[in-house]
């Protein structure tokens, strides 16, 4: 054999079957020893394909004596495996399945290493809200995703799992059940996992995350960074709500009205009880891709109240007979809340 001759496709997986094979039911002759060697140097790819088939070729004997039994396979003498093993010697006696074993080794040891090597390639979607927008969409597992302004995600479908990736932004998921197969979004700051449930993830920012489950469970993994350790997996069930701001992690049980509340914006609502003003300004900003700010002294100011997401003027307007505050605009759009002292 001549190593630096190129192969036919399937070649390395045929051979590769037949040693296997040929070291497994008999032991080598010295000529069969020295082609071995010769085409396990000729090519990197021989020898890890090669254990490969090693690996089938134990699981298959293993499991032809079952076959066997079953009359899956049957055993025939006069069957020709001159092709595939030598006859094996006396130092090793093989039972007659193994000679039939031999036989289809070859071809079926190809199909399921081809198999393994080349997996379905899975579903991939990607989907994107822009400013100001709101979509509802129906991924390629039957779950549906309500997203808010800004928010952009990418859908893995697999037959092992499903993926969700998600940036900054806001989206409501009601997951298909499906037991063997769970449904894990990955966000900046760590991922959820369920099977099957409804819930709403929010991330405005590379530190801040929360988690709202409104009916079933999910299971939340907070990812290592700068502001916290990685956590053990932390299981939420109906009402249950996770955040994370600053490296504060709070896990809390909220009523029936507040859960409520925490997904009003999918009727274009921005419902807060005592919320933080920075907070508010920030979920303003995200869906109106605005840069709006409050400055120090009046950031910790709370609000309480229902406002439109989409009427930015009329929010800030009632912000100022609220609180003593004042709005300033730049020319570029920027908006700053100082205060009016």
């Amino acid at each position: 054999m001549n190593p630096h001759s190129p192969e036919p496709p399937g070649t390395i997986d045929e051979l590769a079957s037949l040693w296997a094979v040929r070291l497994e039911g008999s032991d080598l002759s010295s000529t069969h020893c020295a082609e071995l060697d010769e085409w396990l140097v000729s090519d990197p790819r021989h020898r890890e394909t090669l254990s490969e088939y090693c690996d089938i070729s134990a699981e298959l004997e293993s499991l032809l004596p079952q076959l066997s039994a079953a009359g899956t396979i049957t055993s025939d003498e006069s069957l020709d495996t001159e092709n595939a093993s030598p006859k094996p010697s006396a130092s090793r006696p093989r039972p007659l399945w193994w000679i039939v074993g031999a036989s289809i080794l070859a071809a079926a040891c190809v199909t399921l290493v081809l198999s393994w090597a080349a997996p379905a390639i899975p579903s991939i979607e990607r989907v994107a809200t822009s400013i100001a927008q709101r979509q509802t969409v129906t991924l390629s597992d039957g779950s549906t995703v309500d997203l808010n302004a800004h928010t952009s995600l990418t859908f893995d479908d697999t037959p092992s799992s499903r993926r969700v990736r998600m940036g900054s932004g806001q989206a409501f998921f009601d997951v298909t059940k499906d037991l063997n197969r769970p449904f894990i979004v990955d966000t900046p700051l760590g991922s959820v996992r369920v099977t099957g449930t409804t819930f709403d993830v929010l991330t405005l920012s590379a530190d801040a995350i929360a988690v709202t489950v409104t009916e079933g469970s999910v299971e939340v993994r907070l990812g290592e960074n700068e502001n916290q350790a990685a956590t053990a997996p932390i299981r939420l069930t109906t009402h249950d709500q996770l955040s994370v701001r600053a490296g504060e992690l709070t896990v809390r049980k909220l009523s029936a009205e507040r859960t409520a509340q925490e997904i009003a914006w999918r009727d274009g609502l921005v419902v807060v009880d005592a919320a933080p003003l920075s907070e508010v300004l920030l979920r303003f900003a995200h869906f109106h891709g605005l840069g709006i700010s409050a400055a120090k002294d009046v950031a910790h100011f709370t609000l309480t109240g229902r406002f439109k997401i989409e009427d930015l003027d009329g929010f800030l307007l009632s912000l100022e007979t609220i609180h003593p505050v004042r709005v300033l605009r730049d020319q570029s759009g920027t908006i700053r809340i100082v205060s009016r002292d």
